[in-house]
């Protein structure tokens, strides 16, 4: 099975691993919003903590420039994130998971509770103008994450057990044909997110 043709065969494993990265991505998004219900106080300050570290200079940059250049600080702060998660996992398979998937689900279910909690948006109405964009920002994660995961497995099951799978440099050259699939899904949500995403908000 391929997604395109300039990607390998997205084979079982591929697949299996893409499944355990949405259903803990799905769980951590749950887990965000339930945190509201646990402890609002404790939920606020590490929402506002994320806002004032993370997005509020994100934020002052794309303020400061055109449509043009929203879309390209975006991208480019999309695919640091997402290159990350393939290279890390290529070091340790399970960094994709915590340094992508759970903080990921996590932040996006606390911010819907945040919204919800100030009352200044429904969470249904958070969620769907999350759809645009996220439907292809959310796969280039998860994309990110597999191929990070099973490149790391691979590598580690060569160095440790008798080497019956590809060699590095093949599993390396596999990992990284990913990559204009991944780039051209970041490309797609970050125009969406800039151009059609405000109006849902």
């Amino acid at each position: 099975m391929r997604i395109l043709k300039i990607t390998p065969a997205f084979s079982r494993s591929y697949r299996m691993t893409t499944a355990v990265c949405a259903f803990l991505l799905f769980f951590s998004v749950v887990m965000g919003y339930v945190a509201w219900q646990e402890d609002p106080s404790l939920a606020q300050q590490a929402v506002e903590q994320v806002m004032k570290t993370k997005f509020s200079p994100l934020t002052a940059k794309m303020q400061a420039t055109n449509w043009l250049g929203q879309i390209r600080i975006i991208l480019v702060n999309n695919l640091v994130a997402t290159m990350l998660l393939v290279f890390t996992g290529g070091i340790l398979p399970i960094l994709p998971v915590f340094l992508g998937i759970i903080p990921n689900g996590t932040m996006i279910g606390l911010m819907a509770g945040y919204f919800e909690y100030q009352q200044k948006l429904a969470k249904s109405i958070f969620f769907l103008g999350l759809i645009p964009h996220g439907i292809f920002e959310i796969p280039a994660i998860l994309l990110s994450a597999t191929v990070g995961i099973i490149w790391g497995m691979r590598n580690w099951r060569n160095l440790l057990l008798e080497r019956t799978l590809p060699s590095f440099f093949e599993q390396t050259k596999e990992s990284l044909s990913f990559f204009p699939l991944i780039i051209t899904l970041l490309v797609l949500a970050s125009i969406i997110e800039v151009l059609l995403t405000p109006v849902f908000f």
